[in-house]
């Protein structure tokens, strides 16, 4: 068993819980398991654009010493620090690049660290858990895992900004991508692709600019739903509340609007391994999955090979 430190970030613990948990259980499924660090911070959220803010990466590079801590109580553990938040990766990968990069931003933040911390040794790689399913676990091991296969279940792949841009933090080929594809293919389901796999889902403008979020959101999904699509996959907190929740304010708006449930990929991957239903806490959800799993026959007991 391989085991991972696994950094949380905020969303995780508040409207994300079955992200979360689903990650959790299929990684110990997976001979890859996610430990949560014992003591951690907010990553900062938006890395900052500025050169020379040293404050705004101390929170990250705090992150990276704490993980490396972590590690060494862990059985077997690369130097890796594990995230399921998509802004999390980011910001953690473009900080870590950046410290290695700059000797001198370094030792100034190891130097504003606690006194009781251990300093950064440039010694950490930062992995999105896409990255371990795709590169160290393999999407044959996770077919092997799979008791309920995912038929019936039309799924369009959505990336949002963070994993595929900047350069620095993606995960994946911008253009071509395919880890959410193989991925869910691997579970049995079926591929549905859409253009709109990296369109904006207006991110934070959902505090003051609702209208510019309805909007982004009300093409996203029509563009997966013409192609076929009964559900969207995402690995964004942001991106799945924003899309979740304003399609249940255009339901109620438009009657013709047909909106479709989103998914994690864990949660899907929860499924498919015959994991209990209540683990991905589709209760927080705004568009609930339950009647499509339940008409597809999903929610039942898991079926034996």
């Amino acid at each position: 068993m391989v085991q991972y430190s696994y950094f949380p970030g905020c969303n995780l613990k508040t409207n994300a819980k079955g992200f979360e948990e689903t990650a959790i259980a299929v990684s110990k499924k997976l001979s890859s398991e996610l430990v949560e660090m014992p003591n951690w911070n907010c990553c900062g959220t938006v890395h900052t654009m500025t050169s020379d803010n040293i404050m705004k990466r101390i929170a990250p590079t705090r992150v990276l010493s704490r993980s490396r801590k972590h590690i060494e109580e862990l059985e077997e553990s690369p130097n890796q620090v594990v995230t399921l938040c998509s802004m999390c990766n980011s910001t953690l990968k473009i900080v870590n690049k950046e410290i290695n990069d700059d000797e001198d931003t370094l030792v100034k933040i190891n130097y504003q660290l606690e006194e009781d911390e251990e300093t950064y040794e440039k010694d950490m790689e930062v992995k999105h858990f896409l990255e371990i399913l795709r590169d160290s676990v393999g999407y044959d091991e996770i077919s092997k895992k799979v008791v309920k296969p995912l038929k019936g279940m039309k799924v369009s792949p959505y990336y949002g900004c963070m994993l595929l841009h900047p350069e620095e933090a993606k995960i994946d080929d911008e253009e071509m991508p395919d880890v959410l594809e193989s991925l869910v293919e691997s579970l049995g389901a079926e591929l549905v692709m859409s253009p709109l796999f990296k369109y904006c889902c207006g991110s934070y403008h959902i505090v003051d600019q609702e209208d510019i979020v309805s909007s982004q959101v009300q093409k996203i999904v029509e563009a997966a739903t013409r192609r076929g699509a009964n559900s969207l996959v995402v690995a964004c907190p942001l991106c799945a509340y924003n899309i979740d929740q304003q399609q249940k304010a255009m339901a109620k708006i438009s009657p013709s609007f047909r909106p479709i449930p989103v998914f994690y990929f864990t949660q899907l991957m929860a499924i498919a391994m015959g994991e209990p239903i209540k683990i991905n806490h589709f209760n927080d959800h705004f568009i609930n999955p339950e009647p499509l799993l339940k008409d597809l026959g999903l929610t039942g007991r898991k079926k034996t090979k």
